[in-house]
């Protein structure tokens, strides 16, 4: 048996931003290193966000902060290689809202944010979203409670 002793060290919440635009005609390469608009039919998949080994994913949201106007569906989902949707499934960018990440308590070995899109006719003119998630690293601190 291993005699464990209380936690005293704290470490701070570390968040990482993305924020696209289709309206400005804001590109990306895919995870294939294909130059893609996020208009596109079929756009992506696009790691969007670094992120360092370690990094367990505590929080985060997607923000619509203009409305898509696709004929179609338009939707975004964040996950990662492993996972395309670990995080959020394919959730709706045709209306304001911000929408909360599903922290899965999976601790990476160094994977991307991976945004994958889908714009079904690519006619898209307006879209713009942010992307943010926070996260701490395992083993990390940054205080140390003095008592």
């Amino acid at each position: 048996m291993t005699a464990l002793k209380a936690a005293r060290s704290a470490q701070t919440v570390l968040t990482t931003s993305f924020q696209y635009d289709i309206g400005a005609g804001d590109t990306l390469a895919n995870s294939s290193g294909v130059v893609q608009g996020f208009a596109a039919t079929g756009a992506g998949p696009f790691d969007a966000l670094k992120m360092p080994k370690g990094a367990r994913v505590v929080g985060g949201a997607v923000t619509v902060l203009t409305v898509g106007n696709d004929s179609g569906a338009q939707t975004v989902a964040v996950g990662d290689s492993g996972s395309a949707t670990r995080y959020l499934s394919a959730t709706t960018i045709k209306s304001l809202a911000r929408t909360a990440l599903v922290p899965t308590g999976y601790t990476g070995t160094g994977e991307d944010i991976r945004l994958t899109l889908v714009n079904t006719n690519g006619d898209a003119t307006t879209g713009k979203v942010q992307i943010d998630v926070q996260f701490v690293i395992d083993g990390r601190a940054n205080e140390v409670v003095p008592n």
